[in-house]
């Protein structure tokens, strides 16, 4: 034979394999299996509830505030003061302008604040800009008012003489806010339903005006740190809650969590979850209502998108009918007897056959092979015992990728939302951490040519 011709026709045939691999081989999108947490949590809006009291303006005049907003106040505290007159407020308020009254204390303090905020802000947290200029804001007016009120005091004593001018100090300890909802005798067992309607919800600014009428409402006092959030929850979620009596969540504004004592309150046909936090209720002081996650639990395993996941039909047969080979592979199999077009089965011969999941309590092994269909027979070795290939089975799972073929993995399933599925590490026949899957499970077939 001419040795030209062989090579040309081995060269032939490796250009014609790559050719037909190029144009039968799937591009597909890898995705690597990795740890992960899937948190089992629910969304909520809970409504806020506290001890506060909404102090009344006892007589009518020009309405000047000495104290920032949300701020712990102690007995005696300065907060604001009515000038019935109006001339205090008007000298007030041109002392103010003349910015002599900020001392270095003053400057030094918001220099000191503005410092922190530069150090500690990520762009992750541009959110907590404007939350740092309603504190800067708060902090000047406060700084400028107090400021302006010492300067004047020989003025105010002679006006608080003639009882036209007023201050209003803090009666006990507390948290000072700036608005009135008309929810502030609200308690956990009187919420109703309808209170949970964020826009039939009216807020009220008392810093908006600068006169207020006798009898009108000038600050609000929180005075306890303990604090309450009501949810109302779906029967489910009862059933769920109703052997325990402590629960974590988040709030979805920072991502900070925190443990709440809770009760269940049946009532007009709701169940309402009460909440019961001991700190940090200072920061929601502005707010009546907050969103949260309830942390009912969390799952951990191998971490996988649930575009990834897809179903494959598997024969069942018994573990008993498996055999070994012959050869140095010695690989298990089956003596498989073929059905014929004429009704009859053709001699027994042994097939080498993959194993994807194992049923241990039915002793059924899945599996699935080009040369093994329905009706096909299989040979118990040493017996005259045979089996028909009848039942068939779905499993789901992923095709794993690392060979550059698809090979499909089952999956056991732990936990899942609306983009990850969280399945178990350590599985017989499943998949291991850094295995490169499919990221579209459904667009691949098994043994089928794949390159990322």
């Amino acid at each position: 034979m001419n040795i030209g011709v062989v090579v040309f026709s081995f060269v032939a045939f490796y250009i014609a394999y790559n050719i037909y691999s190029y144009l039968t081989i799937v591009h597909v999108s890898p995705y690597e299996v990795e740890q992960g947490t899937i948190e089992v949590n629910t969304s909520y809006t809970g409504l806020i509830l506290r001890t506060e009291t909404v102090v009344n303006a006892a007589q009518s005049g020009s309405l000047d505030y000495y104290l920032k907003d949300n701020t712990k106040a102690s007995k005696g505290t300065l907060v604001c003061s009515v000038d019935e007159n109006g001339n205090v407020s008007e000298r007030l308020n041109r002392e103010v302008d003349s910015s002599t009254v900020l001392n270095e204390e003053n400057l030094s303090d918001i220099q000191s604040g503005i410092r922190e905020y530069s150090k500690s802000y990520t762009d992750e947290a541009f959110y907590t800009t404007y939350a740092f200029k309603a504190d800067l804001s708060g902090k000047l007016m406060e700084a400028l008012n107090l400021g302006a009120l010492n300067a004047i005091s020989e003025y105010t004593e002679f006006a608080r003489d003639n009882q036209t001018f007023h201050l209003y100090r803090s009666e006990q300890p507390g948290i000072v806010a700036y608005y009135a909802d008309g929810m502030e005798q609200v308690t956990a067992d009187t919420v109703t339903a309808d209170m949970f309607d964020k826009a039939a919800h009216k807020k009220t600014s008392l810093k908006t005006e600068g006169y207020v009428e006798s009898g009108q409402p000038v600050y609000k006092l929180i005075s306890d740190e303990n604090w309450q959030i009501a949810v109302i929850i779906e029967p489910d979620m009862r059933k769920k809650l109703q052997d325990d009596s402590v629960i974590q969540i988040r709030f979805k504004e920072d991502n900070t969590t925190a443990w709440a004592d809770y009760t269940i309150e049946q009532r007009n046909g709701n169940s309402f979850l009460i909440l019961n936090l001991r700190h940090s209720m200072i920061r929601f002081a502005n707010e009546r209502y907050v969103d949260i996650n309830i942390l009912l639990d969390q799952q951990t395993g191998l971490k996988i998108p649930n575009s990834s996941i897809t179903t494959k039909a598997f024969e069942l047969v018994p573990e008993s009918y498996f055999t070994q080979g012959s050869g140095a592979s010695a690989q298990k199999g089956l003596l498989v007897e073929h059905l014929q077009e004429d009704g009859s089965y053709s001699e027994a011969r042994f097939l080498a056959v993959t194993v994807y999941y194992r049923d241990e309590e039915n002793e059924l092994a899945y599996i699935s092979h080009e040369d093994i269909k329905r009706g096909d027979q299989i040979v118990m070795t040493g017996s005259t015992q045979r089996y028909e290939i009848s039942k068939t089975a779905r499993l789901r799972g992923v095709y794993n990728i690392n060979r550059g073929y698809a090979v499909f993995k089952q999956i056991d399933e732990l936990f899942s939302n609306s983009s990850y599925t969280i399945v178990s590490a350590g599985t017989e026949y499943g998949i291991t951490l850094y295995d490169h899957i499919a990221l579209d499970g459904d667009s691949v077939t098994e043994g089928q040519m794949v390159i990322p």
